[in-house]
């Protein structure tokens, strides 16, 4: 078929982008290999210009930009109908691409197989294999790795519900939802946001188990000189965009984006930097300045947008009411899960004596008060990125 594009976005490491480009020529010197470099500053624009390769498409600019804006820009520039997302710490399978043309056709997103060393052992993953072949380029045992591909018991694909950057796609479903989304910057979470855009969107997620890649483990990402001592930090932030965009984390159960309203008692900047990222609105007697200087920078989402005054006109279809003097991990907790409780309550049946005495619209957890005013949920404009 030869209709896939390698996407491979890059990030200074020039010696694993070398590496890693070399590695695919040996086995495949015809397939089109897709370079995307933001903010390098080690020689890797030079090393893009230097390549003699009709079938290799590059990018290059000296301004630092997101993961999803560097795959973004592979998803555009490339020219075949399938795009495949890689990383430069890996190593692709001399069956790698031919497993892939037999399952693309039928299935618009497909996760191929990473074989990984033992750094994250207790991720047990559908497309995820623990074996230890080395631990970079230079220790990398290709035969051995090889001949392993080749033994493999081949095995039926399946579909998951379980998430992962690595995939095939149909180039153009991932254009038509404009792509990953450069909230979560620099990295993290936006797979997550991916896949959950893609399904809401009606595609099914596919494993095929025979086509193998080997993984070094974020040697250009989490676990690179540039980002080591910055990975906790750019973690946090992704989460908690991820939360703001959806109103619900990653591991949500129900995925639903509700509109809540935040009415908070004794407000402080401890309760707002742990509440605000669940809610779309806090209305209170609280000046939100010094919260925004620390941190808007943060996220691309208008902080500011979301205070309101106390007595200000309510716009959103949910009331919360909370006291902030009862901020604690079982609180927390409550809004953490909002959508979950608030669908599983929907679907219990009250007793004669709670439908006499409460409304069927209010709820109390543990300290959280719940009004629901409207019934609907807005995640479908969430779909296609803005």
């Amino acid at each position: 078929m030869n209709d896939i594009s390698l996407l491979i976005g890059l990030k200074n490491n020039l010696e694993y982008s070398k590496s890693c480009y070399e590695a695919i020529r040996k086995n495949y010197p015809d397939t089109e290999i897709v370079l995307v470099s933001y903010g390098s500053s080690d020689g890797t624009n030079a090393w893009l210009e230097s390549l003699n390769d009709d079938n290799v498409v590059f990018f290059y600019d000296s301004i630092g930009k997101t993961l999803s804006d560097t795959y973004n820009k592979a998803v555009e520039i490339a020219t075949k109908n399938y795009v495949c997302f890689l990383h430069n710490d890996m190593v692709i399978g001399k069956n790698f691409l031919s497993e892939l043309e037999k399952v693309l056709p039928e299935n618009n997103l497909v996760y191929y197989k990473v074989i990984e060393p033992p750094i994250f052992t207790s991720d047990k993953r559908l497309w995820k294999e623990i074996q230890d072949f080395g631990s970079d380029f230079e220790t990398f045992r290709f035969d051995d790795f090889f001949e392993f591909e080749k033994k493999q018991t081949r095995l039926d694909g399946e579909y998951t519900n379980d998430v992962s950057f690595f995939l095939a796609a149909k180039k153009e479903i991932l254009t038509r939802i404009n792509g990953l989304d450069p909230l979560f910057n620099p990295m993290f979470c936006e797979d997550d946001d991916l896949i959950l855009r893609l399904r809401m969107a009606g595609e099914k997620t596919f494993v095929c188990p025979n086509a193998v890649v080997y993984h070094f483990v974020s040697k250009t990402s989490r676990f690179s000189e540039e980002y080591q001592n910055k990975t906790q930090k750019i973690e946090e932030n992704s989460l908690r965009n991820f939360t703001r965009k959806w109103g619900f984390n990653n591991q949500s159960k129900v995925k639903k984006k509700l509109k809540y309203g935040l009415i908070l008692e004794n407000s402080d900047d401890k309760a707002v930097k742990a509440l605000e990222i669940y809610v779309d609105h806090i209305y209170a007697d609280y000046n939100p300045e010094t919260y925004l200087h620390n941190e808007q920078p943060n996220t691309l989402i208008d902080l500011k947008e979301k205070f309101r005054s106390r007595h200000g006109e309510f716009q959103d279809d949910i009331i919360l009411k909370f006291d902030a003097k009862k901020l604690s991990d079982k609180n927390l907790s409550v809004f953490r899960n909002l959508a979950d409780i608030i669908e599983e309550k929907k679907h219990i049946k009250k007793n004669f004596f709670q439908n006499l005495f409460n409304k069927s619209n209010e709820l109390k957890i543990n300290n959280l008060k719940i009004e629901i005013l409207k019934d609907r949920s807005y995640e479908s404009q969430l779909i296609q990125r803005k």
